[in-house]
């Protein structure tokens, strides 16, 4: 193959743009990163590592998919550590949320290629749905709360021992609110 100053061939295909050759094809494999091949191949990888994440007009990634109990769990602690530390923000602890982002990913190489898109946006809509149940809660037992404001510890005890929060857990993904 015969690479040139064909500006609408592979530059395009490598980098997005027209005008930088080469952009895309900087990258090592390492970390994750796609190289040359995986360019030329079609075998497109996250930032992690995690091959079939490439999100274009028209993919199929915004449907439900079923996500472990294990995952469901997890995602589900993750919203309440940030109401106990973080008063319903999501911090700012960059160790935290490199763990956070790791775990998904590494859930995600476990989910067929062509689920993993659509399996990576409901645990997305999972964890909004999560926060927004005990967002709701919290606005009941404390009027003009809002994200980020102080939240009295026994206030969350009793929301998270709550059976209508704890069921948001055990229940299917399917029967998250989730509005497309």
């Amino acid at each position: 193959m015969r690479i040139g100053n064909n500006s609408q061939g592979i530059w395009q295909l490598l980098s997005g743009r027209t005008n930088t050759p080469f952009a895309g094809a900087r990258r090592s494999s390492a970390g994750g990163r796609n190289t040359l091949e995986d360019l030329l191949t079609g075998h497109y990888k996250n930032s992690h590592g995690v091959e079939g994440m490439v999100i274009t007009k028209g993919s199929n990634r915004k449907r439900i998919m079923p996500v472990s109990d294990e995952m469901k769990q997890f995602v589900y602690n993750n919203v309440k550590d940030a109401f106990y530390k973080y008063n319903g923000m999501s911090g700012d602890n960059e160790a935290e949320q490199k763990r956070y982002s790791a775990a998904i990913n590494d859930y995600l190489k476990t989910v067929k290629k062509e689920d993993r898109s659509a399996t990576s946006w409901t645990l997305g809509q999972m964890k909004v749905n999560f926060a927004n149940k005990v967002a709701s809660a919290v606005k009941e037992k404390v009027p003009g709360w809002t994200y980020g404001k102080p939240i009295p510890s026994d206030v969350l005890d009793e929301i998270f021992a709550d059976e209508g929060i704890i069921s948001t857990v055990s229940g299917e993904a399917k029967g998250l609110d989730i509005q497309i």
